[in-house]
């Protein structure tokens, strides 16, 4: 894509409705800095009409049928399914996502559609004893806030179970990626959806995400993003005491017991800690290693970096892309050089620009190894491809290092031994913890953290219980 598109449409109460802001952003391609994109930003009374369409909707939509629900999830999973390809693309153009990373969470995605509808044959709408009656009804109008770096897996994520639960949805994606945003619109806008379920506004969170969060028509928040907004959002959704759910930061440890081969192991931990070239909230940033094994990881993760293909996030062997934008980049960058100048030991990578990319925003895959949890690099989140090394000296000692933290979204484990695998995920502080693997084998387990990395869990039928309400019906 060499041109630069102009986007100036909302979508509100079923129809592409034209901004009338004049307030505009450029976006870049970011593997070589290309203008791709011209963004008008959604305006006060943009939302309003969001607002006012989901709200008038929710009255009829609120009393569909499962049936009505299912048919539905079905057309817009018929309708996403046709675009995949061209959706992966853009996703690669728009935000530098390695292609193969990009369609397997796409696919996954768009699945989700389908899973829900098995989900709403088994979920318990009414539960029946002696003496009462309890309901599941859907909460209202949904509020939606999602970040840039998984745009179809976070739209489809609140999407179906919202329409699952009969509620409406007034959306604010990424400003960053109005071009997956679009095409995935134009696919809902084919699937004979009642007008008024799904509204998005494109804009800022100072101005759409602010109202969202602040306005009285509004039952519930679904916010992913940074833990410092998540704050300010459960702030302002408490002056009405809205329903939230806040999946936020990470800081999740990969821990390697004495047990493991490290030439099996190391490969996975790589995996985890640079998925996404590090923009995933799930990263494994922090790895947590015996003191006597530490020059033998040291030099089998250097030796798996160097394996590592840097470049063109549209080739398919490419496992690290480009930061979204520049001012990511340069956040970055400056992390890095806050662990070089803190005295961290400096294993690979580093800030300096890399060699032979001379346009795009590409950050060297860098390792420190770590003496202390002091640096800055340990303790917040850097969302890029920065992997702290810390090592322990008891199993004791492996827990207190993971759970040292104001986060608690993931967590990894690498041992050969099931009863020490489960005691330490047990004793972990987090909101998930994968055993010995990089990814989850089961499509929708509850995803969501613990401390600072957020309230709720979603996935599944976990989704339908956070955006419903409990009603008891006694007799």
């Amino acid at each position: 894509m060499h041109f630069m598109k102009t986007i100036n449409k909302n979508y509100i109460n079923g129809k592409f409705v034209k901004t009338s802001s004049k307030k505009f952003i450029i976006l870049k391609n970011p593997t070589n800095e290309e203008n791709i994109a011209k963004l008008y930003l959604g305006t006060k009374n943009d939302i309003k009409n969001a607002l006012f369409a989901a709200k008038e909707t929710l009255a009829t939509f609120s009393k569909t049928s499962l049936k009505e629900r299912k048919e539905i999830l079905q057309n817009i999973y018929n309708e996403l399914i046709k675009k995949e390809n061209e959706l992966n693309k853009i996703a690669t153009i728009e935000y530098g996502a390695p292609i193969n990373t990009t369609k397997r969470r796409t696919k996954n995605a768009i699945n989700l559609f389908l899973e829900m509808q098995k989900i709403i044959d088994e979920y318990e709408y009414e539960k029946r004893d002696e003496f009462s009656l309890t309901l599941r009804e859907g909460v209202g109008v949904i509020g939606v806030i999602i970040p840039w770096n998984a745009t179809y897996a976070h739209l489809c994520g609140n999407i179906a179970p919202a329409i699952a639960m009969g509620c409406t949805l007034v959306i604010k994606p990424s400003e960053f990626n109005a071009l997956e945003t679009e095409l995935f619109l134009e696919c809902l806008d084919r699937a004979n959806i009642p007008k008024g379920v799904i509204n998005v506004v494109n804009g800022t969170g100072e101005t759409i995400g602010e109202m969202l969060t602040k306005s009285e028509e509004i039952d519930a928040i679904s916010f992913i993003g940074s833990s410092n907004t998540g704050k300010k959002i459960y702030k302002n959704a408490s002056k009405t005491i809205k329903r939230i759910v806040l999946e936020l930061g990470g800081k999740s440890p990969s821990i390697i017991l004495e047990d493991v081969s490290l030439e099996e192991v190391i490969p996975k931990v790589i995996d985890v800690a640079f998925s996404n070239s590090g923009q995933a909230c799930h990263a494994g940033s922090r790895l947590i290693v015996p003191k006597s094994k530490l020059q033998e990881v040291e030099k089998l993760l250097v030796e798996n970096i160097k394996k590592l293909k840097i470049g063109d996030p549209s080739d398919e062997s490419v496992k690290i892309g480009p930061m979204i934008n520049e001012k990511q980049y340069k956040n970055v960058q400056t992390y890095i050089q806050s662990g070089i100048d803190e005295g961290a030991k400096l294993l690979c990578g580093g800030a300096e620009k890399m060699e032979g990319f001379d346009r795009g925003y590409f950050v060297k895959p860098t390792i420190f190894v770590c003496e202390h949890q002091n640096y800055k690099i340990v303790k917040e989140e850097i969302f890029g491809p920065v992997l702290s090394v810390l090592s322990y000296e008891s199993e004791d000692e492996a827990v207190e290092i993971a759970n040292n933290t104001e986060f608690g979204l993931s967590a990894y484990i690498f041992t050969n031994d099931d009863k020490k695998a489960l005691h330490f995920a047990k004793n972990i502080k987090s909101g998930r913890v994968l055993i010995n693997r990089a990814s989850s084998p089961a499509p929708y387990p509850p995803f969501g953290g613990m401390k600072q990395s957020g309230i709720g869990r979603m996935g599944g039928k976990y989704s339908l219980d956070e955006f419903s309400e409990i009603k008891s019906i006694l007799f």
